[in-house]
């Protein structure tokens, strides 16, 4: 069926059509206007994400914006806020909220149903590109809604300041136990210090001491070096007179004034008794005498070098007592730099326990004190734009989009009862589909009657012919 042809089956059946469409344009303004009316009342709330918050300064990433509003409004459809808003208005002790769960059958619990109800009336939504939050409640009493609505974003409020403080609140016990564990911890380790300086007479790690003492060391090690340069030269001095056959080239020997004066005389009276010698004989008293004089200088002259090489011996255990007298001090010095290093490397130790647990509490203190104050807070960075107020005009029934549509689905009811209509009980309507029904072409065709004539010659075919139920005259 063609187009034409459509709209020819339409023109012949134009008074069913708008029966049709008056009756379900009728039938549906008829249900808006018998249909309970809902108010829907809209409260405005601004959502700060600058990081104006006093405890954190960091603004929210850019990225996380629409996620945090769409938490946001989950957070206002929930159970908990739906609670506070049933507390809040007083709802459960209210006679005609009890007598509607009572009619409603439900089988659950008066608490329970109220929330359900609410939950189902109330919705939130944001803008895009916005940090507007809207939160709408629909009621058949405009003043319910409204105060509905206002009540939903008290709760929301409290909700969102409770999810912000209670964690803190929660941890602040934990805090303070921790601070004070970390107290006692700072307070044994100074004691320790304390009671370590005491002990060994050390108030602190001091570089200049240790440099003092190190300085002592370099000096007894100096003086180490020349005792143990003057203990060789004597041992070496006493090994030449004790072992040496030439007296006469010792240094020593040489430079003793009294050793070569005696060997002077030594010399001029072994020079004499030659002489007497040569002319007296061993007997000769002058002989006797020479001799006897040559034999003192002789024993005057051994006796001043046995002093001298006792002398030098003397020396040398001297040296060799001052050289172990100096190690002796060098030894005690290393260990007195050994031990003032162990004192200082101890010290240090337990100064940096003491910085550790002092660092440790002071973060742990910095903390509590922050977790403390963030439980005292009593603002969120949500704030309410606009109040609700009390709907003038009901947001359904919408009367006038429903007749629209009402309007649309009569003409398409309308359409397709009539094409139903005529494929079961095709007409004659036409030249065109004379020649689709009998296959044969069609020599003439009167033309169009005007409207009364049509009528009239219809009702007169009509009454005389008596026509067959199963033919319909053309229109």
């Amino acid at each position: 069926m063609g187009l034409a042809q459509m709209l020819r089956v339409l023109r012949g059946r134009a008074l069913l059509f708008t029966t049709i469409v008056l009756v379900v344009v009728t039938g549906v303004a008829l249900i808006s206007l018998i249909s309970p009316k809902k108010y829907v009342a809209e409260l405005a709330l601004v959502v700060d994400l600058q990081g104006n918050d006093p405890m954190k300064e960091t603004a929210l990433a850019p990225s996380l914006v629409p996620t945090h509003l769409a938490t946001q409004t989950e957070i206002i459809r929930s159970r908990n806020v739906a609670m506070k808003v049933i507390d809040k208005m007083d709802l459960t002790n209210q006679p005609e909220v009890i007598a509607a769960f009572q009619d409603s059958g439900a089988d659950t619990d008066l608490q329970s149903w109220l929330v359900a109800n609410l939950l189902r009336a109330v919705d939130a939504k944001t803008s895009r590109n916005s940090n507007i939050i809207r939160i709408s409640y629909g009621s058949s009493d405009p003043t319910e809604a409204a105060n509905m609505a206002n009540a939903f974003a008290d709760a929301y409020i409290q909700t969102s300041l409770e999810l912000r403080v209670d964690p803190a609140r929660r941890q602040v016990t934990w805090y303070e136990e921790q601070v004070a564990q970390l107290r006692d911890a700072l307070v044994a380790a100074q004691t320790k210090l304390s009671k370590y300086q005491a002990d060994h007479g050390v108030l602190g790690v001091d570089a200049a001491r240790m440099d003092v003492e190190n300085a002592r060391l370099q000096e007894i090690s100096n003086q180490l070096v020349a005792v143990q340069a003057q203990m060789f030269d004597a041992n070496s001095r006493n090994q030449q007179i004790s072992s040496s056959d030439q007296l006469d080239s010792l240094p020593d020997l040489m430079k003793n004034p009294t050793i070569q004066n005696l060997k002077a005389e030594l010399a001029r009276a072994e020079s004499k008794l030659a002489e007497v010698s040569e002319r007296y004989g061993v007997n000769h008293p002058q002989y006797i005498a020479s001799n006897a004089e040559v034999a003192s200088l002789k024993s005057k002259l051994n006796v001043e070098i046995g002093v001298t090489r006792g002398s030098l011996v003397q020396s040398a255990a001297i040296a060799r007592r001052q050289v172990g007298e100096v190690q002796k001090a060098l030894e005690e010095q290393k260990d007195r730099i050994i031990a003032l290093k162990r004192q200082q490397d101890e010290l240090a130790v337990l100064s940096r326990d003491v910085e550790s647990a002092r660092t440790a509490y002071d973060a742990a203190l910095q903390q509590a004190n922050q977790t403390k104050l963030e439980s005292r807070v009593d603002r969120t960075n949500v704030a309410i734009l606009n109040q609700a107020t009390p709907p003038l005009l009901p947001d359904s029934p919408k009367v006038l989009l429903n007749l629209v549509v009402g309007l649309f689905a009569g003409i398409a009811l309308a359409i397709g009862l009539i094409l139903t209509l005529e494929v079961c009980n095709r007409r004659l309507r036409s030249a065109e589909d004379l020649a689709d029904f009998t296959d044969l072409p069609v020599l003439a065709e009167l033309p169009q009657l005007p409207p009364t004539a049509r009528r009239h010659g219809r009702r007169e075919v009509r009454r005389a012919l008596k026509l067959q139920p199963n033919v319909a005259p053309a229109n």
